[in-house]
Formats: structure tokens, sequence, C-alpha cells
């Protein structure tokens, strides 16, 4: 379908709605809409209404909607049992100040390495401990991202690498340098993004790096008030702030039940790479145990399962419109009008940084962290190739635009997994880290650009 800078209305309409209203959903839904009116013109809402079936039996919306419901179900186990409380008072032992406490979730994110979502849930814990220290839930949800799927990127049996060393098996001017896992290492010291991203992450933790734009209003707005988010947060934060004190029993079994599943989970997933396998053997595992240490009822543990649930559920919304939005812009050309619009700008040292805010632009428009990457890489590796580019430089720039778009934009479904673990508004939490992506993307252009000429 040829519309071609048409194909850009969809995704401004959606920032700009999103930035009017600070509502994600309701923007989502109007830029799949926009994408179908321009997809099927007069036949719009029937082709709307494909779409959501569509997007219903997709597998990827299906593994999403487990996860995040089982997920929910051992989240809402370790809230209302009150191992997460407890948990926080051990952790507040050593996080007892706000440095601390920002140091320790972006430490955290460094041990829990193998998979983003596993990482962004772990420091989803740590809400009570933020409040504790009187720092803004933003920031939490800011360090959590910057150190999930950028991180994620450059662990060659991570979730991530594992995935693209599956796409560029796929071309043999990739397989012509070694095995997949060999050339994968080889990028790793040039995704710029991934590596500016947690750099930065860690110089705003440890204080050298103020708070900044939006950033910089919640923390002045905390200090004045005491609120640590906003009135649109609040409904996300309305559980009551157990202050008794639990007695020493109680309490280890309590931690037990959250450790032993946690580690559980995060060894099951390392050995066979599969979440919806760690989080039914993980939930199956916390409610024997919960049940034998005689913590809590049957009764209690399925109500737990249950609200459990329903918190992820506006999560569950806001990704299938999200989904809806990758599909309508991929039917409509988006892809392949940047592409056609960069192509011809491509030379051996521009190649890298081109690729990589193609890439960038796409994640960022689309809300699709791996998928869109696939019709650059269709281009770019063989134009590498034929033009004697630097193949390991332009692989690198496609993992790091996927990561700064899995990391930046604010309906992809990583971020809103992280606002919805850290209970903070989708927009909120979006628009305060913004500025720290920005910085990254632009540190991460000209490193590219630099390495372009130089390598």
């Amino acid at each position: 379908m040829e519309l071609g800078i048409l194909t850009l209305l969809p995704p401004l309409v959606i920032i700009a709605v999103a930035l009017k209203t600070k509502n994600t959903t309701s923007s989502l839904f109007i830029g799949a809409i926009l994408g179908c009116i321009l997809q099927f013109r007069t036949k719009f809402l029937a082709g709307f209404i494909d779409m959501m079936y569509a997007i219903g039996t997709n597998e990827d919306t299906i593994w999403y909607v487990m996860f995040v419901a089982l997920f929910g179900c051992i989240l809402g186990i370790w809230s209302r049992t009150g191992a997460t409380s407890e948990l926080a008072k051990k952790l507040g032992k050593y996080a007892t100040n706000r440095k601390r406490t920002l140091l320790l979730t972006w430490i955290i994110g460094a041990l829990v390495f193998i998979d983003d979502f596993t990482s962004i849930a772990v420091r989803g814990t740590m809400t009570k401990l933020y409040d504790k220290n009187k720092t803004p839930r933003a920031m939490l949800s800011y360090i959590t991202d910057a150190t999930a799927s950028p991180l994620n990127t450059l662990i060659v049996f991570g979730t991530w690498g594992i995935y693209y060393q599956s796409v560029f098996s796929g071309y043999e001017e990739v397989n012509a340098l070694g095995n997949s896992m060999s050339v994968y290492l080889r990028t790793i010291p040039w995704q710029f993004y991934s590596w500016v991203a947690i750099v930065i992450a860690l110089f705003v933790s440890i204080g050298l790096v103020k708070p900044a734009g939006k950033m910089k209003s919640i923390f002045k707005h905390a200090e004045e008030t005491g609120e640590l988010y906003s009135e649109a947060s609040g409904i996300l934060n309305t559980e009551t702030a157990n202050t008794q004190e639990t007695n020493k029993g109680l309490s280890n079994k309590l931690i037990a039940g959250f450790v032993i599943p946690l580690i559980a989970f995060i060894a099951i997933i390392v050995i066979n790479g599969d979440v919806i396998t760690a989080s039914l053997v993980t939930l199956a595992l916390m409610i024997t145990m919960f049940l034998v240490l005689r913590v809590s009822s049957w009764k209690e543990l399925m109500d737990a399962c249950i609200a459990g649930v329903g918190d992820m559920l506006g999560m569950i919304v806001v990704v299938f419109a999200a989904y809806m939005v990758r599909d309508s812009l991929n039917a409509i050309g988006l892809p392949e009008y940047v592409i056609s619009v960069a192509k011809p700008f491509m030379s051996p040292p521009l190649l890298p940084s081109i690729t990589f805010i193609v890439v960038s632009i796409l994640t960022f428009t689309t809300g699709s962290n791996w998928g869109v990457s696939l019709p650059v890489a269709a281009i770019v590796i063989p134009l590498c190739a034929a033009i004697n580019a630097n193949m390991y430089l332009v692989l690198a720039a496609i993992v790091s635009g996927a990561a700064f778009g899995a990391h930046a934009c604010f309906y992809c479904d990583v971020t809103v997994f992280t606002s919805g673990m850290t209970k903070i508004d989708n927009m909120e939490h979006a628009l305060s880290q913004l500025p720290y992506c920005l910085a990254g993307l632009v540190i991460s252009a000209v490193m590219f650009l630099v390495s372009g000429f130089i390598i």
C-alpha cells in the first residue's frame, strides 16, 4: 500500500493525544482506528473488528496475557500474604537512604539479567522501600526500565540475545562471519544505546546525574507535598501500609515464600528459557509452601490470585491496543516508507548511524521492539555486505535501536509492564524517563556515526 508520508499520521496522532490527555489506552485505540481508515477507507469498521479478532488469537498476545496473568497471581500472593512487605523491611536494613535505595535497584537489575520481564517484576517488589525513603515512584520505574531491555541485549544467552541470534543467522552474509553466538558476542561492545542507558541510570543512582525534565518537577513536588506519585497513580496504590511488626517465625516463612520461588523462577528460565513454564511451576511451589507453612488458607491464596490478575487488567488492555497499532502501521507500510526515505543516504560510514536512527524511530512509533527491526535487517544486512560496511556495527545498530524503542516508547509492552509492576501511571513513567532516553539516543547516534568513520 503506497500511502507515503500519510503513514506517519497515526503515530503522530497517538503521541499528540497521549500528551494532551495523559491517557495511553485511548490514544492507542484512536491511532489504530486511524490506521484502519487509511487502510480500509469506508470499510474501516469491519477492518478494525477483524484486527481485534486477529490480535486476540495471535500467539504473541496469548503469550503476553498468560504471562502477565500468571505473574499477577504470583505478585498477588506475595503482596496479600505480606511477603513483599517483609522483603521491603529486610532490604530496608541496607537501603537506609535515597541514594542506597536507587543503587540497590540498579544492582538488582544487574543481577537479574536473564530476561527483561523477570528483571522488571523483581524490582516491582521495591515500591514500599521507595515510599519509606521518600523517593518518587517515577525514579523506581526509570531505573527499572533502563536496566531491563538495555541490559538484557548485552547477554548472549538472554532472551534478546537468543532472539537476535536467530534473526541474524538467517542471512548468509552474517553466517560467513562465524556461528550466530560468536557473531552476536562481537556486536556487544558496539551496542551503544544499551551501554549508555545503563551508565546513565548508574550515574542517576549515585547522584552524578540530577533529575531532569518532568522527573525534576516530580522530585520538587514530592519535597513540597510529600506525595511520591501523581493522582493518576494513586488508584494503583490502594493497599493499606503494613506497619505492624511480624513475629520472627512468620517473618522467616514469608521471606522463604518469596526467595525460594523467585530462585526457582529464575533457574527455570535459565534452563529452558520459557517464562510460562517458570510462572506455572513457581505458582505451584508458592501455593504449596504457603499451605505447608500454614501462612495462608487455600481460599486466601485463591482470592489473592484473582486480585493479582485484576491488578494486571489495565496493563493487558494497553498492550492489546499497542499490538493493534503495531499491525495497523505495518499494514499501511510505515516501515517501508521510513526505510525508503533513509535508503538513499546510506553509505559505508553512515550506514550504522542511519540504521540505528531508523530502527529507533520505527520501534518508538510502532511500539514493536522486535518485529519492526526485521524489515530493516532484510535491507541493511545485504546492503552492508554489498558496500563493505562494518557488519558488526550494523548488527549492533539494529539491536540498539530496538532497545531504545523498548525503553522509550510509552506503549511498548516493556514500558507498560514496568509501570504496571512499579504501580505508577504509564504516562507519568514514560514522560519522566524521556529526557534520559533522548540523551542516550543522541549520544549513541554520535557514537555510531564516529565509529562508522573510524572503524
